[in-house]
């Protein structure tokens, strides 16, 4: 087999796998964003609970303007509340920018994966192009090679072939004795 010219049937089986290959990667991503869009509505959960608690507390710092003595120790036990609160909405925020950031790799990733697989389809569909063309070229020669054969079984069957045969024999015997 010439290495500058492989096998088209090889090179149509790598095509394929590489087709397969790119299918699997696209369902590999799907599985990606299905699990990011999971974790972007836990965040949400979180947010709504985080915004929850501080309406809670909000109301209770309103009944707690009413009785004075009570109103130092809640006004300190909201300040940590709050904290928390805004560390846990620090949190989300941070997690819900990193959850935009992979969504954005993702799209750009199946996007690359759309260009390589349109490119794989061009790349065969050529590649099935010139199968066809060898194939039908190879098709014309085997038809030429017949027609040749049976004009040298029809050449040798000849009686004028048979009756110069003892001047062939001679022309080879002065060509083997020149060498």
């Amino acid at each position: 087999m010439n290495p500058a010219h492989p096998d088209p049937g090889e090179m149509l089986q790598r095509v394929r796998q590489q087709l397969i290959l790119a299918q699997v990667r696209i369902m590999e991503l799907e599985d990606t964003r299905d699990e990011t869009g999971a974790r972007l509505g836990e965040n949400e959960r979180l947010l709504q609970a985080a915004v929850t608690l501080a309406d809670q507390k909000l109301d209770e710092a309103a009944h707690a303007d009413k009785i004075r003595a009570d109103l130092q120790a809640q006004f300190i036990q909201l300040q940590q509340i709050q904290q928390a609160a805004n560390a846990a909405l620090g949190a989300a925020q941070v997690r819900l920018a990193q959850a935009e950031q992979a969504i954005a790799v993702e799209k750009q990733i199946s996007a690359d994966l759309a260009a390589q697989l349109r490119q794989v389809r061009e790349t065969e569909s050529k590649l099935t192009t010139q199968l066809h063309e060898i194939t039908a070229a190879s098709d014309a020669r085997q038809q030429r090679i017949g027609q040749l054969d049976v004009e040298i079984r029809a050449m040798k069957s000849s009686r004028s072939w048979r009756w110069t045969a003892w001047l062939r024999s001679l022309e080879r015997t002065f060509r083997g004795s020149r060498s």
